[in-house]
């Protein structure tokens, strides 16, 4: 419906009113503009100016707050609460100003405020790590340390960029691994797995455990390597069985394979899988000077061997770069068995197979025969022994030599490495 104004009087005031609303409209676009040019030169007086201009716009009275309870000349934390308060109240649904509100009133004793504001502010963030770190600390600081623990949890949950400081953090408060594990450290692998490390470097191995356990029961995939680093650890400081542990909890899950023939207690022996390098798999080591990878072009059965490369660049080497960890029975009579092919390897000292104790060498070490210069066909190495512990490592070496030519060059082929009880038959 259109209406028609025809008489004069009535045109008049609707031409009044609507002149009166543009010049209302364009007054305060015009000070919301100023405002918003004045408070790009942000100091007390420009802000202030601003938010008079502009009295609904909280992002100056915040700015305002901030400046007075931060700054270096100016410091007013009345001042400062006045005008975070005044934020907060123009826009309560914004975390901000109830976060700032908060510190402010904590500076000034008001500590139950505080907390109200900062509990509102994480009402309204509950996931952000960066209000949940203020918060956090907040209570810590004030003795509520369970409290601390759940903000903290939403940290770790969300960036990894606190890690370090939370977890000294929280030993510091706390000092319990289980306490730590159940309140502080989230459902989340990566954290997990940072805080296991973190264990694993306090010597906590224990608690590492308790971590370990935890996690693999709430994950079911994952890369394996990630339990890399706590086996060799675990190993290192006299632990195999939990190391082995470990590796066990891996094949339940299915995330590594156990391709060893019937009898074979060393994994992958033909190497017709890749080398894994972590673990009770085969394990090879970064050495100057020597080259080792998977063969197809050179193998004794299926399609695979190991070549090891001396490039002659690294003098009289200590080579102990291809090795396996084997579980055993104490008191039990043994074979270690490899087949080994030779190409113009230098010195008076080749490649043999050795086995020992992965933990103490000294306490328990045999050698195989070694192979020099060039053997064109396989030959079998053996070494019989009986371990008195329950692991043992098998490994091809080179020890270094006595005389004075003692650079080793050339390359071996391995293939078809076993494990076995004393007396069982040799495999096609």
């Amino acid at each position: 419906m259109r209406l028609v104004l025809r008489s004069l009087p009535p045109r008049l005031a609707l031409i009044v009113i609507e002149s009166a609303a543009f010049v209302a409209l364009t007054i305060w676009a015009g000070k919301v503009y100023l405002g918003d040019v004045i408070s790009r030169r942000v100091s007390i007086e420009n802000l202030g100016l601003a938010s008079q201009l502009d009295q609904g716009n909280s992002d100056y009275y915040l700015k305002l707050g901030r400046l007075y309870e931060y700054s270096l000349t100016d410091v007013n934390p009345t001042k400062a609460i006045e005008d975070l308060t005044r934020a907060a109240q123009l826009n309560p649904m914004d975390a901000q100003p109830w976060l700032d509100l908060g510190a402010a009133e904590e500076v000034t004793g008001r500590i139950d405020d505080a907390s109200i504001s900062l509990r509102r502010a994480n009402y309204l963030a509950p996931t952000q790590p960066g209000f949940q770190w203020a918060i956090a600390n907040f209570f810590l600081l004030h003795g509520d340390t369970k409290e601390a623990m759940s903000h903290f949890r939403v940290v770790l949950a969300g960036t990894g960029q606190y890690n370090e400081i939370i977890f000294n953090t929280a030993w510091k408060a706390i000092g319990n691994g289980k306490e730590i594990l159940a309140s502080l450290i989230p459902d989340n692998a990566d954290t997990e797995v940072r805080y296991m490390d973190y264990l694993i470097h306090k010597g906590q191995l224990a608690d590492a455990q308790g971590v370990w356990d935890r996690f693999v029961t709430e994950h079911q995939s994952f890369d394996p390597r990630l339990a890399a680093y706590f086996m060799d650890v675990l190993m290192g400081t006299g632990h195999p069985d939990q190391a082995y542990k470990v590796w066990t909890d891996l094949e339940s899950h299915h995330l590594v394979l156990d391709p060893a023939e019937p009898g074979n207690l060393l994994s992958n022996g033909d190497f017709e899988s890749d080398l894994g390098n972590f673990g009770f798999t085969w394990r090879f080591y970064a050495t100057q000077g020597v080259y080792i990878g998977l063969d197809t072009t050179v193998f004794r059965s299926s399609g695979h061997s190991t070549v090891i490369s001396f490039t002659g660049s690294s003098g009289n080497l200590f080579y102990e770069g291809l090795q396996h960890w084997v579980k055993v029975t104490p008191g039990t009579a043994y074979q270690a068995r490899a087949y080994l092919k030779t190409e113009d390897i230098t010195t008076d000292s080749g490649p043999r197979l050795w086995v020992h104790d992965p933990v103490k060498p000294t306490v328990f070490s045999k050698f195989s025969d070694q192979l020099v210069g060039t053997n064109a066909g396989w030959t079998l190495l053996t070494v019989d022994f009986t371990p008195k512990t329950s692991y043992v490592t098998v490994a091809i070496t080179r020890m270094p030599s006595q005389k004075l030519d003692n650079v080793i060059s050339g390359k071996v082929w391995v293939d078809d490495v076993s494990v076995v009880r004393a007396g069982r038959p040799d495999q096609p």
